[in-house]
């Protein structure tokens, strides 16, 4: 038998080997974080640039399509012109009244659309032209 007296607890604790391990997360070192922001850091910048691009193309667009609104603009005030000249030259033409009239109405104008297009219908009381953008202009 054995007759020696217990060990101590302390003494039992360096008996056996330590079984407790630290089992670590899977933690991003500094090289592999920095690649990862580099990488986001570029993929929100090329989607931002895409998106000034995408702008910029519907911003040119737009110009264009003003500067052609412009030019119509500009061509049918000379029409317009053109044709009150014609009509204080020749008094009398329905088809003058009711061209100045049309054009008026491309332009918005449908106040003096109006004035045009009364002055073509009282020339003709018959003209189917005439009553039709009437309608159009509120008559």
């Amino acid at each position: 038998m054995n007759n020696s007296l217990p060990k101590t607890h302390a003494d039992s604790v360096t008996l056996f080997p330590n079984n407790h391990r630290f089992i670590p997360d899977y933690i991003f070192s500094n090289t592999q974080s920095h690649y990862v922001k580099v990488i986001l850091v570029s993929f929100v910048s090329l989607f931002l640039l895409t998106l000034i691009f995408l702008q910029g193309v519907t911003l040119w667009d737009n110009v264009k399509q003003s500067q052609a609104l412009v030019s119509n603009r500009v061509q049918l005030q000379n029409e317009i012109t053109y044709w009150e000249q014609i009509a204080n030259k020749y008094q009398g033409y329905r088809d003058v009244y009711y061209r100045i009239a049309a054009l008026q109405y491309k332009l918005g104008n449908t106040g003096l659309s109006q004035q045009y297009v009364k002055k073509a219908i009282q020339l003709d009381p018959n003209y189917p032209e005439g009553h039709v953008l009437g309608m159009h202009v509120g008559l």
